[in-house]
């Protein structure tokens, strides 16, 4: 089995979407958070892409010179983000512009610099809609680097810190996804619980024996799932693991740990041959329903 630890993940700046929705000032002041444990900068960026101008668009801004006002608009939007992350911490580097391309576009080209894209999790309205587009699938499969999409978490009261979880599941992309959550986890001070659920395929080489004995199966996943953690030890000698596999349906299992998680890490897709196209029908399932923010690891 190939046990290959994959290069840093995040070596490099935040790339931050802010659209002027509600969610703008909980991926700021995450982004803030995690600049300043990782030591680095923050790339804010505002989309107003303007080949997407409509009349729509000047209808919900009430003007005719909807260009101007939108890159105004657009200005606006990313100085309150940038008094958020400064508030967090002063002494994070911030800069920030305004996109004039379509969403899709903007996201592939911020990943090709960025260690991180951060996005808020979709809200309808009719600006936002025009503008930025309905739905953050299209961003988070146009990205070539992790996308972290923001989920204002129910409970933060907990006195201790809660972990980061990542779905691992033998493919190619849960590997980059365990690497990654091995390095936020080291980043963030946190634990990290690594999470299979489900029966693995049989070429992950596991021995079931003549028959289906579920204890047998559960254990031989466990061992698996504990190989694959353990590649990572010297590299984060001091980060706390806990490994566990579950029989159930990934998405739910995935969605109920995110209650309690601080960040959950998935692969960008899954093995499952009736996945959506590019983003797995699990990552697009918690993309939208975690109780967390999601990192969607390319």
């Amino acid at each position: 089995m190939d046990h290959t630890i994959a290069a840093t993940t995040f070596d490099g700046p935040l790339a931050v979407v802010v659209d002027g929705s509600p969610t703008d000032k909980g991926v700021a002041e995450w982004a803030a958070h995690f600049a300043r444990a990782a030591s680095t900068s923050v790339h804010l960026v505002h989309g107003a892409p303007k080949d997407e101008w409509s009349a729509a668009v000047a209808a919900e801004l009430n003007t005719t010179d909807f260009p101007t006002r939108l890159r105004q608009e657009g200005e606006g939007v990313l100085a309150r983000a940038v008094d958020v992350v400064h508030g967090v911490d002063p002494q994070v580097t911030v800069e920030s512009e305004v996109s004039e391309l379509p969403a899709a576009r903007m996201a592939k080209a911020l990943s090709a610099d960025a260690a991180m894209l951060v996005v808020g999790a979709c809200e309808s309205g009719p600006l936002r809609d025009i503008v930025f587009g309905y739905s953050t699938t299209a961003i988070v499969n146009a990205a070539t680097c992790p996308v972290l999409v923001w989920h204002e978490r129910r409970d933060d009261s907990g006195a201790e810190p809660a972990p980061v979880a990542v779905g691992v599941d033998g493919s190619e992309p849960s590997k980059r996804a365990l690497s990654a959550a091995f390095e936020m986890a080291s980043i963030l001070g946190a634990e990290l619980l690594a999470v299979h659920v489900g029966a693995v395929h049989e070429t992950d080489q596991l021995d079931y024996g003549p028959s289906v004995d579920w204890q047998h199966l559960r254990e031989a996943e466990r061992k698996w799932l504990q190989a694959n953690v353990d590649t990572y030890r010297d590299k984060y000698p001091t980060v706390p693991v806990r490994a566990v596999s579950v029989g159930a349906s990934a998405a739910h299992e995935l969605r109920s740990i995110s209650a309690t998680s601080q960040v959950l890490v998935v692969g960008s897709r899954g093995r499952n041959r009736f996945t959506a196209a590019i983003l797995g029908s699990v990552s697009q399932n918690l993309v939208h329903h975690a109780e967390c923010p999601v990192l969607v690891v390319h």
